[in-house]
């Protein structure tokens, strides 16, 4: 009997952290290399959140900084003034925010 209910539980430990949200996390990095460190979130976030704000002309880039989070929200920041631009990328699966800019997964209102 004991048995059993140590499978049980070591079943329900696992199924609990299968659950879990993981998310790649940096602060304002100049590059997404400084970006790869992996973080567990909070049983209360649901996303993983990629901010990048950028200057520059088409796919050349003056100046970037990136900033990797977990949240409870998946924020709708998608602004484009001139040169300059700050774009939000929202996902919801095991660090599934690696890349700097995923494209398909842009934040949605």
């Amino acid at each position: 009997m004991k048995a059993s209910l140590l499978v049980l539980l070591a079943l329900v430990l696992c199924a609990y952290q299968a659950k879990a949200l993981y998310c790649y996390t940096c602060e304002w990095e100049q590059s997404n290399w400084s970006c790869l460190k992996a973080k567990k979130c909070s049983d209360t976030d649901e996303y993983c959140v990629t901010n990048v704000a950028a200057v520059g002309i088409g796919s050349l880039s003056f100046w970037k900084r990136i900033t990797k989070k977990c949240s409870r929200t998946c924020p709708y920041h998608n602004f484009s003034l001139g040169l300059a631009t700050y774009t939000s990328f929202c996902c919801q699966t095991f660090l599934c925010n690696l890349p700097a800019c995923p494209g398909p997964r842009l934040a949605r209102p």
